[in-house]
């Protein structure tokens, strides 16, 4: 590595005046794109704000423009660089000289051309920023344009365009980089989404969602109707029998997919009456769970307050006792991570596959302190148990797995629904909805 030796490019006092740059920082394209942009956008506003009186708009349009052009070059680059990570994920290879290649036309044009055969999601986008990183590649396809009056063979640059309105600028590249966020965020879901593995060749995973509730309840296939509803959707689709049918098992192994055509998957590590089991226990050491949240209130603690503070928790304390004889007779490793898994699933719920991979790795670890003895055991399941949000957070998985009728039952069982006030949220699923951009 060069190690650099001057008295510009260094560190100094002020503290606050030192920039983290190379591996101080790490950044990448996305973090070097973002500095151009954000030095163009100050000297549009000084130059708009100051009427051009202050800052000459016929000085100033040349390293405002230059770095516009600059950051749409790095951000375009930073996006194919994240569309690979995507195609990865899509079991694909994606190839492109980041290095080498400095014409945004060029640029574009291969990332254009290669998202959206990879997914048709990129499509509506592209097409908002296409017509601004279009006049960019017209005007100044490889970044000399603002850079220099002339170019190697002595040809004036930008005899054709003659006046550059500031406020024109402004407007244009707030609404391209307003896209160009868009589309980071595409990438960035997109990589996750094709990590879970819920796609096929021809099938993304919103036409998977799509085609699961155009599917009939699988008690029904049996039926010579069925010929007929497949055919539909090969015809529909434009995929063949095979296809159709590898679309299908991964809506059998899904565990939402798979409650909307009525085959519902069982739950990792325990079954539904050993859920109501738990909560018959734990609803009665939670009461305040059983009543509508209420506005803010204001505690002011007597002496008389804490003395019965400290009642309640002594009666919590022998409560436990007698909730560990209990399960203590009848918990199982299986269990206890099952139990674990539905509570901690609900703060990553956006993907359902997520389920899985975490009940193996609470399964690992309940078994590990199945080994180390009851003590340990004991701790980690009132780790869970003494959790105020438990009920919450379990019937909030349950209904993102797709165990609808299982929720349900807990909500009516112990009288909660007022209190749960992500209820409808969950029960329309806009709780676990895609993003807007992830849609179709």
């Amino acid at each position: 590595m060069r190690a650099y030796k001057n008295a510009t490019f260094c560190g100094a006092d002020p503290g606050w005046a030192n920039a983290c740059v190379g591996n101080n920082g790490s950044p990448g394209y996305y973090d070097y794109a973002k500095g151009f942009s954000k030095a163009a956008n100050v000297l549009i506003d000084q130059v708009i704000a100051g009427r051009g009186y202050d800052f000459s708009v016929d000085d100033f349009v040349y390293p405002v423009c230059f770095n516009m052009r600059h950051s749409v070059e790095l951000r375009l680059k930073g996006a194919i660089e994240e569309l690979a990570h995507v195609s990865t994920a899509k079991g694909q290879a994606l190839k492109f000289d980041l290095v080498g290649s400095h014409d945004i036309g060029n640029i574009w044009s291969f990332f254009k051309r290669e998202s959206e055969a990879l997914d048709k999601r990129y499509t509506e986008i592209n097409d908002k920023i296409d017509s601004t990183i279009s006049d960019i590649a017209e005007v100044d396809a490889t970044g000399q344009v603002f850079r220099y009056p002339e170019s190697n063979d002595n040809q004036k640059h930008l005899t054709d365009v003659a006046s550059i309105n500031f406020c024109r600028l402004k407007i244009k590249f707030a609404e391209l980089e307003k896209g160009l966020d868009l589309l980071h965020s595409l990438n960035v879901w997109l990589r996750e989404e094709y990590f879970q593995g819920t796609f096929t060749l021809s099938f993304s995973r919103p036409m998977l969602y799509g085609l699961a509730l155009e599917l009939p309840a699988i008690a029904t296939w049996s039926n010579p109707e069925f010929g007929a509803v497949k055919r539909s959707l090969m015809d529909k689709y434009d995929v063949g029998s095979r296809e159709l049918s590898r679309a299908i098992d991964k809506i059998k192994s899904h565990y939402y997919l798979s409650s909307l055509i009525g085959a519902p998957l069982p739950l990792k590590g325990l079954v539904r009456e050993q859920l109501l089991e738990f909560f018959d226990y734990w609803v009665p050491e939670n009461p305040d769970i059983q009543r509508e949240p209420e506005g803010e209130e204001v505690f002011r603690f007597s002496e008389a307050d804490t003395k019965q503070l400290i009642q309640e928790m002594i009666q919590r304390v022998e409560s436990g006792k007698n909730v560990w004889i209990h399960f203590s007779k009848v918990i199982s490793a299986e269990f206890l991570a099952g139990i674990h898994t539905l509570f901690y699933f609900a703060r990553d719920k956006e993907y359902v596959e997520y389920y899985g991979r975490l009940y193996e790795s609470e399964l690992s670890e309940s078994q590990a302190y199945f080994r180390w003895g009851e003590e340990q055991v004991k701790k980690s399941f009132f780790h869970i148990f003494n959790k105020t949000n438990a009920l919450d957070n379990i019937v909030m998985s349950l209904f993102a797995l797709g165990c609808v009728d299982l929720a349900e039952e807990i909500i009516a069982r112990y009288g909660v629904e007022r209190a749960l006030h992500w209820l409808e949220r969950a029960r329309s699923r806009e709780l676990f909805a895609f993003p807007e951009y992830a849609k179709y």
